[in-house]
């Protein structure tokens, strides 16, 4: 792959930057990995990746993939997107933010909070003695192309 410049160069050089910091030994496919998942514009299965791998690959087994992808996720360069009854999703995107999830058409997009603030209810939550670290939120609803309508929602 050639060198590229832009936004999904940035992306690949934060990714790199996160595996780096996390020690994690810059192996051929999971340099391959990064630039893919760097690329990616939504959220890709595991699948997905591979057949993406796959391309600049050849010779690249499904298992081979699917631990770099888990390693990654378990150093903390990737976020996993779960939902029921779907594959999971992995999430490239190292910037704060949260997702909305169209419930018809199932399109997650990246949605960016200027601000979020939560307080936990103790009486209420059996969390004591934990540590929070991050707060996820998930919007879900129609994204404007199943509203029939272009551009932004209400």
């Amino acid at each position: 792959m050639a060198a590229k410049t832009g936004p999904s160069a940035d992306r690949v050089a934060r990714l790199r930057a996160r595996a780096a910091e996390r020690r994690l030994r810059m192996t051929p496919q999971r340099e391959v990995l990064l630039r893919i998942l760097g690329d990616a514009s939504h959220h890709p299965t595991a699948d997905e990746l591979y057949r993406k791998v796959r391309q600049v690959l050849p010779s690249v087994s499904p298992a081979t993939v699917y631990r770099n992808v888990q390693t990654l996720v378990d150093a903390g360069v990737l976020s996993v997107l779960e939902r029921a009854g779907e594959a999971i999703r992995y999430d490239p995107n190292p910037e704060e933010h949260h997702h909305f999830v169209c419930e018809r058409c199932g399109q997650v997009t990246d949605v960016y909070v200027a601000r979020l603030d939560y307080a936990l209810d103790a009486r209420r939550s059996a969390l004591r003695g934990a540590e929070i670290r991050s707060c996820a939120v998930q919007l879900q609803g129609r994204c404007a192309r199943c509203c029939g309508r272009r551009g932004t929602t209400r």
